[in-house]
């Protein structure tokens, strides 16, 4: 799958506002978390947050659509998990949501779980009179939403787990064994023409992260350019040339990667990210176009590049 367009993934917070799920964001709000706890390890944020966008993508709903809860109770499952408590206890201390408080009637709780769980018909009303009946037993009359949202995510896992967000397969984390892969030792397995790429800064790798196991890649699209010693203004019959080498350079980094990974570590899933951090400027220097408004062009003219590689690309990023 290449997920060339924005994200999809919507969350909803208490309050029934509905928001666009933003990792930078969420990345963000970790490595404070971390700071905070006097964890040094900032930069594991990102995998984590990596690690939570994967997970919600994975989802089988069919709307991407989850409670603010869900995410922030999936980031405190991670950093408990990896060994990070007191990050999880400030995290949990700074992401508490809001007491809204919601009578327990059938009207109200539908309309809490479709918003919150992005459900209709026969599961809406199922999942509804469960709720109200576990409410009733349990003599709540008023509550905040997040219970009965948490009530309903209950029973939805237990009628319907394909719905379920699936936790992920994550080890106590450790500085040694942080890596799966090393930069140093992928770099000394690639091709010579990935190292050129490389050694010229158009391309920049990361390793394989015990964290979240995924290959990282950054293309410097206006490097690339200079150093193929093109000049704007640029039309996309010739670029698609020169992309299409380049994405000979990059599969060989995901090849190399997924090789070493499988020989230290067996057959693990990894996911691609595909990052053009500098595409802004390449559209104004060499497109002659006015940034975002051509945001979209310009994924277009890089799907190419994206549908020749060897792995499918999970996310594009431009920026």
């Amino acid at each position: 799958m290449i997920k060339l367009a924005e994200s999809s993934i919507m969350l909803i917070d208490a309050n029934g506002v509905m928001t666009n799920f933003d990792p930078e964001r969420l990345q963000a709000k970790i490595i404070r978390c971390f700071l905070a706890a006097g964890i040094q390890e900032i930069y594991l944020a990102e995998d984590i947050a990596l690690a939570v966008e994967f997970a919600l993508e994975q989802s089988k709903r069919e709307e991407k659509v989850f409670a603010l809860s869900e995410i922030n109770s999936t980031v405190v499952r991670i950093l408990e998990d990896t060994g990070f408590p007191e990050a999880a206890n400030v995290y949990t201390r700074a992401n508490s949501c809001s007491r809204v408080t919601f009578n327990s009637e059938s009207e109200t709780i539908s309309k809490l779980i479709r918003k919150h769980l992005a459900l209709e018909g026969r599961s809406l009303g199922t999942l509804t009179e469960k709720v109200i009946e576990a409410s009733k037993k349990l003599n709540i009359k008023n509550a905040p939403p997040t219970l009965f949202v948490e009530l309903a995510k209950y029973y939805e896992t237990e009628e319907l787990p394909q719905n379920a967000i699936k936790p992920l397969p994550l080890e106590t984390w450790e500085e040694s064994k942080h890596w799966l892969v090393k930069t140093e030792d992928l770099y000394g397995r690639l091709n010579a023409a990935s190292k050129n790429l490389i050694d010229a800064k158009v391309l920049r790798l990361t390793g394989v992260s015990s964290m979240f196991p995924s290959i990282r890649i950054f293309f410097m699209i206006n490097e690339f350019v200079h150093f193929h010693g093109l000049e704007g203004p640029l039309t996309e019959m010739i670029l698609i040339p020169y992309l299409f080498s380049a994405s000979k350079a990059i599969s060989n980094c995901i090849n190399t990667a997924l090789e070493m990974t499988k020989e230290s570590s067996g057959d693990i899933e990894l996911p691609v990210f595909l990052n053009i951090p500098d595409m802004s400027g390449f559209a104004t220097s060499f497109l002659q176009a006015s940034w975002p408004e051509s945001k979209k062009d310009c994924r277009d003219m890089v799907a190419p590049l994206c549908q020749s590689l060897s792995a499918p690309v999970f996310k594009l990023k431009l920026s």
